[in-house]
């Protein structure tokens, strides 16, 4: 057979006067004693360290062994490899140029340049008395207007085509639109949630209300050194109420089974160790 894990026995040990100090300042703060305080940091030091939850007689677990790091380079000036010169831009391509068309045979330097030759087949300018070529005349403005009224004026209408009626009769009736769907009900509880606790009703009034051991940093408190100084939380959010495990020792408890975050209906009985609040919209 073996040993009750729940059986205590008296030691003796060693301690620092300003750390016992510091867990009578606990114990007093919490409400509970020095014993408790030690025996749950032994638990939570053997747990953090893979050896299981005191008293549960699991097997130890080594910690993971950690490859050591590879060494670092040797940071010594003869040991750094040599960082070759940066290599020179290339020298840019050579520009061309263009040499300059040199003058027709028999023309001065001063002179300017003669006019291009026109294409084959075009007609020559007119002349006018001993002046220079001139341009061809304008065409002439359209009759009854000047140009900018002939570029205002809209181009005609085509004309319009009616459209026939259909072979049966007259034209079908236009198909009424369906109705608008009605938006989802709203999934917010009617009422006020409110807890009962060891025959006391205590309403739910704030977003987050806390359930714990502590007095000023709970809305709820249970006077158990099982339950943790914040426990659990009640919090309200897109129109539901969920119930919360603020990461606690010993958890909260619902039809038997440890859950993390759970919506709240009317009629549920939630376990906190061994205190059972039920809860209700009123």
């Amino acid at each position: 057979m073996t040993a009750d894990p729940n059986k205590k026995t008296t030691r003796t040990f060693q301690c620092r006067e300003a750390l016992w100090q510091k867990f009578e300042q606990m114990a007093r703060e919490l409400e509970c004693s020095v014993d408790y305080l030690i025996n749950d940091s032994m638990k939570q030091y053997a747990r953090q360290r893979g050896y299981g939850a005191a008293g549960t007689g699991g097997q130890s677990i080594p910690p993971p062994l950690v490859a050591p790091p590879p060494p670092l380079p040797s940071s010594s000036p003869s040991a750094a490899t040599p960082v070759p010169p940066p290599m020179a831009a290339p020298p840019p391509p050579p520009v061309a140029t263009i040499a300059p068309l040199p003058p027709p045979p028999g023309a001065s330097r001063g002179a300017p340049p003669p006019p291009p030759a026109p294409p084959a087949g075009a007609r020559p300018p007119k002349r006018t008395g001993a002046g220079p070529a001139m341009s061809a005349a304008p065409p002439p403005p359209p009759p009854g207007g000047s140009v900018a009224a002939a570029r205002k004026a809209p181009p005609p209408l085509a004309p319009s085509r009616s459209i026939p009626p259909p072979p049966g009769g007259s034209l079908p009736k236009p198909v009424a639109p369906p109705p608008p769907i009605p938006p989802p009900a709203s999934s917010q509880p009617s009422g006020t949630l409110s807890i009962t606790y060891q025959g006391e009703v205590f309403q739910v009034n704030k977003d987050r209300f806390i359930i714990g051991r502590g007095k000023q940093t709970s809305d709820l408190t249970i006077k158990d050194p099982n339950v943790s100084r914040q426990h659990a939380m009640i919090e309200f959010l897109t129109g539901q109420y969920y119930i919360v495990d603020m990461g606690s020792t010993n958890g909260v408890e619902y039809n038997g089974q440890r859950v993390q975050r759970k919506v709240i209906s009317d009629g549920d009985t939630f376990k906190v160790c061994d205190h059972e609040l039920r809860f209700s919209f009123q």
